[in-house]
């Protein structure tokens, strides 16, 4: 029972730590900082992804102790303290169900009562864990996505076609008076990118664009304003941007404190676990086109080596 209510108490705590870390996402002027932190951890929970981001603004890669080793040579150097996220456990436990006969019919006891049968089952639980950034860890280097994406896409207009590709929405270049660099329509289902922007707001106007297609904004089930369709657009953009590399200097969130200043915790939660979500869907598809890509050289230089081999 000891140990049952000492995890009860620092689940507690996690549950302390999110409700202070969200507000404090939202209401401090680190936003930026946060994003681009919980842009690393693509296959973490929100709720990690809040807490990792709290405690350890500036980490990029986390594992737990174990994995370091194991999956990357490298060890959790000494006296290092490890970041608190939540951990999934199953649970067992007895419990008392009314009991059924082979007919699905209830059994019942003399006086009327349905009998009931002490059973084994199993529960899905959460349990404090403790993880580790790679700058408090010591040996082999990690690969990154940004290294790939140089190895394989041959600039601008590679990275452009893909951005076509991943788009939920066809994508076209074209003319646009005022000051609007591009648009999603909702009614024709199209993104229009304006046609003589520079190369990197080019792609950095399709990956906002894409965010809200992806979002599903100005949709019958859009249940947001347009201030908060904004965020998300521009957050979700702020953070595929970062897993590209690309240089995000230019973009602010000095009105995120203003907007978010009179909503409940559970919609400023929402809506980055919407930003989370929308943000590493086009990222892994992102991925995916990055990998067939090397899959496809690989292919090439293979080909290209029998030939040559052939003819000697």
């Amino acid at each position: 029972m000891k140990r049952t209510s000492n995890r009860e108490e620092k689940m507690s705590l996690v549950q302390q730590k999110l409700e202070e870390g969200v507000r404090d996402i939202f209401e401090s002027d680190k936003y930026k900082e946060y994003i681009e932190t919980m842009s690393r951890f693509p296959r973490y929970s929100i709720n990690n992804c809040i807490l990792i981001a709290c405690q350890y603004p500036e980490a990029s890669h986390v594992c737990g102790f174990k994995k370091w080793q194991t999956d990357f040579n490298r060890t959790v150097n000494k006296g290092e303290h490890g970041i608190m996220i939540i951990a999934p456990i199953k649970i067992k436990a007895d419990v008392e169900e009314p009991l059924y006969d082979e007919n699905s019919k209830p059994v019942l006891k003399e006086d009327g009562t349905q009998e009931t049968e002490t059973v084994s089952r199993e529960f899905q639980g959460f349990k404090p864990a403790y993880v580790f950034d790679v700058s408090q860890t010591s040996g082999d280097p990690l690969p990154s996505i940004v290294e790939q994406l140089n190895e394989s896409v041959d600039g601008y207009e590679q990275l452009k076609q893909i951005l076509i590709e991943v788009s939920p929405v066809p994508v076209s270049f074209e003319p646009i008076s005022g000051g609007a660099n591009g648009y999603y329509s909702p009614t024709s289902q199209q993104i229009v990118i304006k046609d003589d922007l520079p190369e990197l707001q080019t792609i950095k106007t399709m990956i906002h664009e894409i965010a809200h297609a992806s979002l599903g904004h100005g949709s019958k089930e859009d249940k947001w304003d347009r201030e908060t369709k904004e965020v998300q657009a521009e957050s979700v953009a702020y953070w595929v941007s970062q897993m590209l590399g690309l240089d995000t200097s230019d973009y602010s969130f000095g009105y995120i404190s203003g907007w978010s200043k009179d909503k409940e915790v559970s919609e400023l939660k929402e809506n980055l676990d919407i930003i989370k979500q929308t943000a590493d869907k086009i990222s892994l598809a992102i991925e995916e086109k990055v990998q067939k890509l090397q899959e496809d050289k690989v292919e090439v230089v293979e080909q290209s080596e029998k030939r040559i081999k052939k003819y000697r």
